[in-house]
């Protein structure tokens, strides 16, 4: 039992955790039932007395009652203030009436806690728990650094409080389907598109109190709280909020830093102020592909790997849902400007032939199937008589490629996408610097 600071009592001290703490040790102590006693020797008559608590609830503030329920408790264990280690209608820290009250506690509630200058009490949690929790936390997603500073902070909080927190739902790794899927739920949970959270590298976690067993005032038990004390959040955030700062001092003090000031639960393996998430997603996007990207909030550009210039391609829930905002004209605009390549051909101009790495050939978008100099290829196609009449041509009489076509759109789109799904596959060389 988590001992009271100070005495509780009239003219004591009573802050208010200790108050809520005898309180409801009070409420959950059964009072024995008395039969009824006529007067006598100048005692008045006193009517039977069914058996109940000796408070009916708690609340943390001291009152008549409850040093009512403290005498009442006295007497009925033949404390007395005889030898000077109780104090009638009131209770100390480690006298007399605090060890009678702790060794009446029912069994299950000899281990109340609470948090200083509040007034929710808890029951602690045993390390059975808290070993539940730490081996869910093992099937979850990390990088081994994060891993040891989550195992950490749900370790400190149990010694510091003797709470098991462990990792929420959707707290661990998301996967970009998975954040595109959050992102696109209507639940208003987040902003975040694919690529775009720091859940989607593995060094981030958002932790919660599900499981965790507290008295209502009248001393029932709340045990099916979820990670994010939404039964709780019925007492007001002066009661929710002490556990969400332990929650934070605990990861702090891990290693882990805090996310933002709403995001309750939440705690990351870098300090992300001045981190431009579009912008560390572009460069991961680079280094994971075949394409050049850069990223601002909410908006990327591409060189759709053409080489050349970077033109807008949406946001990373359109790139993701394969309806990037690119255009048959923006197509033929980044191949006609294509540099050359190493290797390429004699009458080969920019964007011709093995222009994007023989595209189609690599399963590239953005051309026609077969690129280059096989049979049936458009290259090919445009050197024979009654060549597509849509091919332009090149100065000098070279033939050029064909016109991009609503087909080759969708193919591109469906490029993007791809990238997209090689930076998820490669998460773990995400940086946010």
């Amino acid at each position: 039992m988590q001992l009271i600071a100070g005495p509780v009592g009239t003219g004591a001290a009573n802050a208010v955790s200790d108050v809520a703490l005898v309180q409801a040790m009070l409420v959950k102590i059964t009072r024995p039932a008395a039969p009824a006693r006529p007067a006598a020797g100048g005692r008045p008559a006193t009517p039977a007395r069914a058996a109940g608590p000796y408070l009916p609830a708690y609340s943390g503030t001291f009152a008549a009652s409850t040093a009512a329920a403290i005498t009442a408790f006295q007497n009925d264990h033949g404390i007395t203030a005889a030898g000077g280690r109780a104090t009638a209608g009131t209770v100390a820290p480690n006298d007399t009436t605090w060890a009678a009250l702790v060794a009446a506690m029912p069994a299950g509630f000899a281990n109340l806690r609470i948090m200083p200058g509040h007034r929710t009490i808890w029951i602690e949690a045993t390390q059975e728990q808290l070993q539940a929790k730490l081996n869910a936390a093992a099937t979850n997603t990390f990088t081994a650094v994060f891993r040891a500073k989550v195992n950490a902070t749900i370790n400190r909080m149990f010694t510091d409080h003797r709470i098991a927190i462990g990792v929420d739902p959707q707290g661990d790794r998301r996967t970009f389907q998975q954040q595109y899927d959050l992102r696109t739920s209507g639940r208003g949970v987040t902003n975040a598109g694919p690529g775009e959270s720091n859940h989607n590298f593995g060094g981030a976690v958002d932790l919660g109190f599900e499981g965790l067993r507290w008295l209502r005032a009248n001393g029932a038990v709340v045990e099916n709280e979820n990670p994010w004390l939404r039964q709780m959040d019925a007492l007001g955030a002066a009661e929710t909020t002490p556990f969400w700062d332990a929650l934070r001092a605990a990861g702090i003090a891990s290693g882990a830093f805090r996310g933002p000031v709403g995001d309750r639960p939440h705690l990351q393996n870098w300090n992300d102020a001045g981190v431009v998430m579009a912008a560390r997603l572009a460069d991961l996007l680079t280094r994971s592909g075949t394409m050049r990207w850069s990223g601002a909030r909410g908006s990327y550009s591409c060189d759709l790997g053409f080489g050349g210039a970077l033109i807008p391609v949406g946001s990373a829930v359109r790139i993701w849902n394969r309806s990037a905002t690119i255009t048959a004209a923006q197509i033929d605009q980044l191949r006609a400007a294509a540099p050359a390549r190493p290797g390429q051909g004699q009458g080969r101009g920019p964007g011709q032939a093995q222009d994007h790495g023989e595209a189609q050939a690599q399963g590239r978008p953005g051309q026609r199937p077969g690129a280059g100099q096989r049979p049936g290829t458009p290259a090919a196609a445009a050197q024979r008589p009654g060549a597509d009449p849509g091919m332009a041509q090149r100065p000098g009489g070279a033939p050029a490629r064909p016109r991009a076509t609503a087909a080759d759109v969708t193919a591109m789109q469906q490029e993007l996408r791809r990238q997209f799904e090689l930076a998820d596959a490669n998460w773990q060389a995400w940086t946010p610097r």
